[in-house]
């Protein structure tokens, strides 16, 4: 239930405004003085107040500069009996929602309540999510301890504090360039404005045009009517063009506009809209190749990239792992409701082999994973992925490992018995990480079931015990 307090030295004023307004459902407060007011505001909660201009001990200018200093999510609305319009232009700078001339009708009054305390609520609304994204994407959720990282926290604390017209993230996929993104929207200057992310790869190119610029009623066979674009909804605020190095070379040139110029115009329109917007964009492609290439701009390369930022791979920063880790137990237990868990040290050296080509979004849904299937205290290698377990990024080396020991059992080489020696091997250890599933194992290996037992029965492995 919203709390209103009526403030006015008129008894009558006070009365047939607390009748109308406690039948709609508010409770209601009265202060015939100045004084009066103040102290009901310090002592009570309040979220309206229906100021008189004229008190007999206070002004109400000096109320409202009071009030709206100690308590800014107060909404006020000034009542006068005055055509005092400096007094009323004051009063609407210093914060007041409204003015209203006497003598007030409480229809009038009820209208104008209800309107501003609903935008009270959509604009508290709006500063909890806004709180929420600060927290979420606050620096102390950018995990790094490694140099590499260290580097791009002191670009980025530098970047949020000023007003750079474009950034230019890049890294491989996975890296984390949203994460960036978001992290420099919401702990800089624009943090209250809106947040447009758009990533080009995930929309037709006949399409992202519209997108991104909107379009006029009867542009094209489909435009029943009018349309913005994210670039105009992002007004004020910052655009996020994930992917950029999609976007294909025709529209290129219209993203040039709009950061050279500050303005575009949507497609079918003559108009010019000017925009004040800050524009991120991240790609995993080089895009220095692309311009040599001829399928990016150079200008646009140059515009974008004047503040760049560059995300390193996991593979490039594997003392990041372990504390990556942590932190992600730490969430996915609070989001599943479950203890956190500690790691096992086998568990930890498959982790840190691991290169992790699908960088941090790959480390989160392992540790999604695990986290599920674990019910321990401990997590083990058994609900771990199987390519982290058997760590087929260094197929290659361990290729080589089995080689040498196969040559090293035996004085002379022969061709064929070394193959069959290193088809026994590699099946005996799928089954082994496997724990005696053949099913999976025969996934490991490329192989389906069936084509599994063929090859165990042609190399004499036994096939007791099979699942």
């Amino acid at each position: 239930m919203n709390r209103l307090l009526i403030v006015d030295d008129q008894e009558l004023i006070r009365t047939t405004l607390h009748k109308a307004l406690t039948e709609e459902g508010y409770a209601v407060r009265c202060a015939e003085n100045g004084q009066e007011c103040l102290q009901v505001v310090e002592s009570d909660e309040t979220d309206l107040i229906l100021l008189d201009m004229r008190l007999p001990d206070l002004n109400g200018l000096e109320i409202l500069r009071t009030v709206k200093a100690a308590h800014p999510d107060i909404v006020v609305i000034v009542m006068t009996a005055y055509g005092d319009i400096d007094s009323s232009r004051e009063a609407m700078a210093l914060g007041a929602f409204d003015f209203i001339h006497k003598p007030v009708k409480a229809r009038a009054i009820i209208s104008i309540v209800k309107m501003a305390l609903e935008i009270r609520s959509l604009r508290m609304e709006l500063q909890q999510i806004i709180y929420k994204n600060k927290e979420r994407y606050g620096y102390h959720n950018i995990i790094g301890t490694s140099e590499a990282m260290q580097k791009v926290m002191e670009n980025m604390t530098r970047v949020a504090t000023t007003d750079a017209a474009t950034i230019l993230i890049e890294g491989a996929s996975g890296t984390g360039k949203s994460m960036i993104a978001k992290c420099l929207h919401y702990n800089g200057m624009r943090a209250y404005q809106p947040f447009v992310e758009i990533n080009c790869a995930s929309i037709p190119p006949t399409l992202l045009e519209s997108e991104l610029f909107g379009h006029e009623a009867g542009a094209f066979t489909d435009a029943k009517k009018q349309k913005k674009g994210l670039v105009e909804m992002a007004n004020g605020g910052t655009l996020f063009l994930d992917e950029i190095g999609e976007m294909p070379v025709v529209l290129q040139a219209k993203l040039l506009q709009v950061i050279e110029e500050k303005s575009f115009r949507r497609v079918g329109g003559t108009k010019k809209i000017e925009v004040n917007i800050r524009i991120i964009a991240a790609t995993n492609r080089n895009l220095k190749e692309a311009v040599d290439n001829k399928t990016f701009r150079q200008d646009l390369y140059y515009r974008l990239n004047v503040i760049n930022i560059y995300l390193p791979s996991l593979k490039e920063r594997k003392a990041d792992i372990m504390p990556l880790i942590e932190h992600f137990i730490i969430y996915k237990a609070r989001e599943f409701r479950k203890s956190t868990k500690k790691v096992s040290d086998e568990a930890r050296d498959l982790l840190l082999g691991y290169d992790w080509p699908g960088n941090v979004r790959e480390l989160l849904n392992t540790v999604e994973r695990i986290m599920i299937l674990e019910d321990g205290p401990v997590l083990t290698p058994e609900n771990l992925p199987i390519e982290v377990r058997t760590g087929n990024n260094h197929s290659q080396s361990r290729a080589s490992s089995i080689l040498a020991e196969l040559t090293g059992m035996a004085d002379s080489f022969d061709y064929e018995e070394l193959t069959q020696n290193f088809q026994s091997i590699l099946i005996k250890r799928a089954i082994d990480l496997c724990h005696g599933n053949k099913t999976e194992a025969a996934k490991m290996l490329g192989l389906t079931r069936l084509g599994l037992h063929y090859q165990m029965k042609k190399l004499g492995i036994p096939l007791q015990n099979s699942r």
